[in-house]
This record gives C-alpha cells, structure tokens and sequence, in this order.
C-alpha cells in the first residue's frame, strides 16, 4: 500500500495500520515476498507507523463499523480479505474477475497456488455456511454482488500469460492502462460484473 513507507512522502504517516498478524512478518523482515513464480524478490519495506495486529476470524469495531478478518492465505502467506457490517467483503488480491467469473488470483504472483486455490474454496465454503451474501469488492477488478459469479472458477488460477480475447464490457482492460487517468477515476463510479 503506498504514502506508508518510511521512504514515502508520508500522507499516512499518523495513521494507524491495522493488518494481519502472518502478513506483518514481511514488514518486519521475516519472510521477503517473492513475485514471478518466486524468482524475483520484493524490496524490504520499512513502515514506522503503529500497527494492530489481526488474527484469522477476529471481529474488530471501529466507531460502529464491524469488521470481520478472514486469512486467505496464498498471493501472500498473510493475505486477509475484510467483511465489512457483513455486507461488503474487501478482496484484495484473494480473486480475479474475468469476463465469465472469478477466478484466483494471478499465478505470477502468488506465494502458493495451490494454497490460494485451497484457500478461495474455504472462504465460500464460510460464506455460504452462514447464509452471507456480501457485496464482493476486489483489489483490481471491479465488484459484484453475484456470488456465483465470483466464485465460478475458484479452481482456477489467472494466469498472466494466457492470451484472452479482451472484453469490451468489462470494467477493467488489465492490459491497456492509457485511460487510467485520475481525472476518469474521480468522475465515475466502477461498474458491477457477472450481474
């Protein structure tokens, strides 16, 4: 996440960080975070900021705001998705939205594949179990509030190398980012997929 890092110009420099306890180990050096099917190494990140530590199926309160943590482990040892008031179910980087579904997310970029897949499978299992049916909003990809739809490929990995024809009613390109602008970013409201 960026205005964090201790070499940033700080516009989050007071703010409170709340993330995972697993995912902190990166922070703090432990592990390294490792992209390109684990040949390149991320660059160590400092972040002096105070930090709460999460833990998997913790509820937190934030001035009348429920949020509830779930590890999804696999992009990332630590990966956390957020249920929010359990309506709104923060991705991150857990799922992928295709044109026909969602999908894990980028092979490239995943601690564990294997784990992520495993992991994507387990978090519907929990949501399904308790009858929640949350808005699901990713890090990259746009929304949707079909649940079908989000968990369509859940055994299947994204993979950044396989060509697919481009969808012109998607709400994301992925590959074209010459209209990326903030101007477009700040006048119009993302899109729902799979709806």
């Amino acid at each position: 996440m960026g205005a964090v890092e201790a070499d940033s110009p700080g516009l989050f420099q007071n703010a409170a960080l709340y993330i995972g306890e697993v995912e902190n180990r990166y922070l703090t050096g432990e592990v390294r975070r490792k992209v390109l099917y684990h040949l390149y190494k991320l660059p160590q990140v400092t972040i002096n900021n105070k930090k709460v530590l999460l833990q998997d199926g913790e509820v937190i309160n934030i001035d009348g705001i429920k949020i509830e943590c779930f590890l999804v482990p696999g992009h990332t040892w630590g990966h956390m998705v957020y249920l929010v008031d359990d309506r709104y179910l923060f991705t991150g980087d857990t799922i992928w939205f295709g044109a026909d579904g969602g999908y894990s997310f980028i092979s490239a970029l995943a601690e564990d594949n294997e784990l992520a897949v495993r992991s994507l499978t387990a978090l519907e299992e929990k949501l399904r179990g308790r009858d929640l049916h949350p808005l699901f909003i990713t890090g990259h990809t746009g929304w949707t509030d079909n649940m079908d739809f989000a968990f369509a490929h859940k055994n299947e990995l994204c993979s950044p190398f396989r060509k697919k024809a481009h969808d012109p009613n998607a709400p994301y390109d992925a590959y074209d980012e010459s209209d990326d602008t903030e101007e477009r970013a700040k006048s119009r409201y993302l899109a729902g997929v799979g709806r």
